[in-house]
């Protein structure tokens, strides 16, 4: 395998851990989270991850393992510094981490073979839309907030 594809499995790989450690952040912020509002969106927010992840799991083949503990911070260490944060202090946390990862995706994205491209747009715009929800949420529009996610998730379910 060449170094540029070998580069993509390893992101693609990396990425699909990712949404494993997402889906299982968002799912536990929600059950810590009093605010049956920011509840509800965690969990729309854990059902991208989980979306994302099922798009992304064919395109492992038998490299899809459970995610290492080396590979990300513990779960729970970082459910226990968001639920500690005011609302627009944990959107502003979250997006110290979100151009970084479109980034990254933005370059999985221009090495993706053409049988991969569409699952790997929809990984890249999933991270697009986190930001566009957090952004919404801060600019204070939450009555709109969710519907750049909802939409991903609605391609993602997409025979």
């Amino acid at each position: 395998m060449n170094t540029v594809m070998n580069e993509y499995r390893n992101g693609i790989l990396q990425a699909w851990r990712g949404e494993q450690w997402g889906r299982a952040f968002f799912e536990q912020l929600a059950e810590a989270t009093n605010d049956p509002e920011h509840r509800a969106k965690w969990k729309v927010l854990a059902e991208l991850e989980e979306e994302t992840g099922n798009r992304l799991a064919p395109l492992l083949g038998d490299d899809a393992e459970p995610t290492s503990a080396e590979d990300f911070p513990p779960v729970d260490t970082a459910v226990a510094a968001y639920s500690r944060l005011a609302w627009p202090q944990a959107l502003e946390q979250m997006m110290t981490i979100l151009d970084p990862a479109i980034e990254r995706f933005r370059a999985l994205l221009a090495m993706a073979p053409d049988e991969d491209r569409e699952t790997v747009q929809l990984l890249f715009d999933h991270e697009v839309a986190l930001k566009r929800f957090a952004q919404r949420e801060l600019a204070g529009n939450p009555e709109t907030s969710l519907e750049p996610v909802r939409a991903v998730i609605r391609r993602a379910r997409a025979p």
